[in-house]
């Protein structure tokens, strides 16, 4: 073989070499997350917003949903895809937590392709993956759900194609860009909030002689496919009654848990404005999990073209934290921990100083590693909050309760239930099918007639937590003390409570 047929098969042995050395890394932390998953879902620590999405994709797995609100719903990524897997996993199979550490895998690999690409060598892109992927503001999102990996996923995506943007401003490079910007606005709700917080500081990322000619025309091209899909989108919302918008629950009632958490922690007299203060804790929280992106930042401060992309990335994660807190539309901005993580990645693979202080940037990393422990208990106090009370002995939380109740229904057909309230009861059933949730005619019929005539109906307590919101006892508030005449208890817990129709008379509320 001559020289020139070495030289010519040299890039396919290095790209071989990059996917062999990526596979167990992305196979060890898919199994890893898979068991950290498990792990969650046992003690409860699953968020609110990924049992929905569960719930959800499992009853429209099952058939339980109409075409239009699976069209309609948001976020339409992490709803879709959970969906598509909940129909072709088995049945007791957690759908979430497979897309989620399949998600977290191919970040893993992205991570590792990216450092040996740009030159690292195979053991520091190693340590350095491993890392940068097990980063707590990433192990908060994986746990969190196929939402807030969605989002961290295209968040890489976005910086890297930033710092691509300001090095050539070609066409593929634009459509990277408006790409990222899209998907973002429909993996997450903070994503949205940062597609739209973005497009202020898009101009600087463009090359400067691009934005001389034109730099509003520029910002169009990046903004146009968003713009176009959330109209499009908008459309078929408006085509099929769904209440698409609001799959994810009360985000105004999260933003309000985070907000006061966030005073408590850096205090109320600090600032007067609390999308301030939120903006502060985020800036906080970030700069202390990722202090290897700070520091090399500051390092090569004189080269604009490789600190703005990385700037306009942190502004926009800012700005979305402050929009989100004075609008109330996006949810509490907790997800965007992650940004620590992605922007590390980004500037290491991109930044060439990563590439001549190897010491120096591993250790930094390790610091940034605990780091992001820290940076949770400002951004997240939430979820340290409901961590330490889940471990508090001799408690049985809610969720707990409702998976007992959903469990004790499972075989039985025409169980009526407020499920879109309690979604742990679907988990708990193991399905959606022969659930009569608020989806379906017969729950629509039961609150316009005010009468139950089911086989079955489950209600929680009025006075619990679930019980507050829960359809069915809004409209029967007797229902979990007093029963209905022809019905009986066939299984009852701290919460919930199961009854059973003993004849085919029609029950009328009282």
């Amino acid at each position: 073989m001559t020289d020139a047929e070495i030289n010519a098969l040299a890039p396919s042995r290095s790209k071989a070499s990059r996917a062999l050395g990526a596979a167990p890394i992305g196979l060890a932390a898919f199994v890893l997350i898979l068991v950290l998953a498990a792990f969650a879902v046992r003690l409860g620590l699953v968020a609110d917003d990924t049992l929905r999405l569960w719930a959800g994709a499992s009853t429209a797995a099952d058939g339980e949903v109409p075409i239009g609100r699976i069209v309609a719903a948001y976020p339409t990524l992490p709803f879709t895809i959970t969906t598509l897997v909940a129909w072709i996993a088995p049945a007791d199979a957690p759908a979430p937590a497979l897309v989620a550490a399949a998600l977290f895998a191919i970040f893993a690999v992205s991570c590792f392709r990216l450092f040996h690409k740009a030159g690292l060598p195979l053991a520091a892109a190693t340590i350095m993956t491993i890392l940068l992927a097990f980063h707590p503001g990433l192990l908060r999102a994986v746990i969190a759900g196929p939402g807030d990996m969605f989002l961290a996923a295209f968040l890489l995506m976005l910086c890297l194609g930033l710092y691509d943007l300001r090095a050539r401003s070609d066409t593929s490079e634009v459509m990277h860009v408006g790409l990222a910007l899209m998907a973002l606005a429909f993996s997450h709700p903070m994503g949205a909030a940062v597609a739209f917080a973005i497009i202020p500081f898009l101009a600087f990322v463009v090359r400067p002689s691009l934005v001389a000619h034109s730099a509003f025309n520029v910002t169009i091209a990046l903004v146009f496919p968003t713009f176009f899909a959330i109209a499009a989108f908008t459309y078929v919302a408006w085509i099929f009654p769904g209440d698409g918008w609001t799959f994810f629950a009360a985000p105004a009632q999260s933003l309000a848990v985070w907000t006061a958490s966030v005073e408590q922690l850096i205090g109320d007299r600090l600032f007067a404005v609390p999308a301030l203060e939120a903006s502060v804790a985020m800036a906080l929280a970030l700069g202390i999990a990722a202090p290897a992106a700070v520091v090399i930042l500051i390092m090569v401060r004189r080269r604009r073209p490789l600190v703005v992309p990385a700037a306009v990335f942190l502004g926009a994660v800012l700005a979305a934290t402050a929009i989100s807190v004075l609008s109330g539309l996006f949810g509490d901005p907790a997800a965007m921990v992650v940004a620590a993580p992605v922007l590390t990645v980004a500037v290491v693979a991109r930044v060439p100083v990563a590439r001549e202080r190897l010491i120096f940037v591993i250790a930094l990393l390790t610091f940034g590693w605990f780091g992001g422990l820290w940076s949770l208990a400002l951004a997240d106090p939430v979820t340290l909050s409901a961590l330490r009370a889940n471990f508090h002995a001799g408690v049985k939380s809610a969720r707990m309760e409702a998976l007992a109740a959903g469990g004790a229904s499972a075989g039985h057909d025409g169980v009526l239930a407020d499920v879109g309230n309690s979604p742990a009861f679907v988990l708990g059933r193991g399905g959606a099918v022969g659930l009569l949730g608020p989806q379906s005619e017969a729950f629509a019929l039961t609150l316009m007639f005010a009468r139950i005539e089911t086989p079955f109906v489950a209600v929680p307590d009025p006075l619990s937590a679930a019980g507050a919101n829960d359809a069915l006892d809004k409209a029967f508030p007797l229902l979990f003390s007093n029963g209905l005449p022809g019905y009986h208890v066939v299984y009852q817990n701290n919460t919930w409570r199961l009854f059973s129709k003993i004849n085919n008379e029609l029950v009328q509320r009282r």
